[in-house]
């Protein structure tokens, strides 16, 4: 049997806090491969904990006990600090939610991508500033070599994006972990990161861990669904059978979603019940 890319089993986060603990996650589990996974729940679910335990960039009130979260094989938690530093990045990428946070905005952006270039592979600066300014060619930069000298507040929302492809793309990782890419962006800028991202992905045939609200859009994106509610696995399909979904949360989620040109009723309330947490 091949060794995946990412393996998780029973995954358990616990977050600690003011004389409590809060569990995050409960017994998740996944296995991605040079495929497109998607993980989809409402906010508070426990999508972006799942991405944050991989990279291991959760914060020190996190808890972690699972039966294993590795990578090729290696074992990601038992894994020293500065081994994992060197993972993420190199073999590991995680793409933030808003670029504007992401990015630092005193330096200029071929210097941020060109850092995280030489940080993994000792490339000198010359060669690392070539090698960026190939990546933003490569997620369609308009004028990417005046681009290379502005700031990132300087910067369109879709572009920032695209500016954060590029960094977490300029090592040549095998994973990449995208949460909630294209949030913040309109709909014609959307589609056209999200299309950015399904090529880099498939041109490298690298494993992406799309994570996001957007059923819709993983359904469109994807290979696979895993379908997560108060950090619980409810359902995990190929996105060909989501309209076969049997789960009644998943099967909520469907029908929550709008239809352009079919005349319908007012839109469903979700109905929780409490037996899923159970299962």
């Amino acid at each position: 049997m091949t060794e995946p890319l990412i393996g998780v089993e029973n995954l358990n986060v616990t977050f600690r806090g003011r004389g409590s603990a809060r569990p995050a996650l409960s017994n998740v589990s996944l296995s991605l491969g040079a495929e497109k996974l998607g993980i989809v729940g409402e906010s508070g679910s426990g999508k972006s904990t799942i991405g944050r335990a991989i990279m291991g960039l959760l914060p020190p009130n996190a808890s972690v006990r699972c039966d294993r979260l590795s990578y090729r094989g290696h074992d990601l938690l038992a894994m020293p600090a500065d081994k994992l530093a060197r993972f993420r990045g190199r073999n590991i990428a995680m793409i933030l939610q808003d670029p504007k946070h992401a990015l630092n905005p005193t330096v200029r952006v071929g210097d941020q991508i060109a850092e995280a270039y030489r940080i993994h592979t000792r490339a000198g600066r010359g060669e690392a500033l070539d090698r960026a300014l190939q990546m933003l060619e490569t997620v369609e930069i308009r004028s990417p070599a005046r681009v290379m000298t502005q700031y990132p507040h300087e910067m369109s929302g879709g572009m920032g994006q695209r500016i954060m492809i590029a960094m977490m793309l300029v090592c040549d990782p095998d994973v990449l972990i995208a949460d909630e890419p294209t949030s913040a962006l309109d709909a014609s800028v959307k589609a056209s990161v999200m299309d950015t991202i399904e090529r880099l992905v498939r041109e490298r045939n690298m494993g992406l861990m799309f994570i996001s609200h957007d059923l819709p859009q993983v359904a469109r994106s994807c290979d696979r669904v895993m379908i997560l509610y108060q950090g619980r696995t409810m359902e995990t399909l190929s996105t060909g059978q989501l309209p076969n979904a049997q789960h009644p949360y998943t099967r909520g989620l469907l029908e929550c979603v709008p239809t352009v040109g079919r005349r319908r009723a007012r839109l469903p309330v979700l109905e929780r019940d409490a037996s899923w947490m159970a299962e």
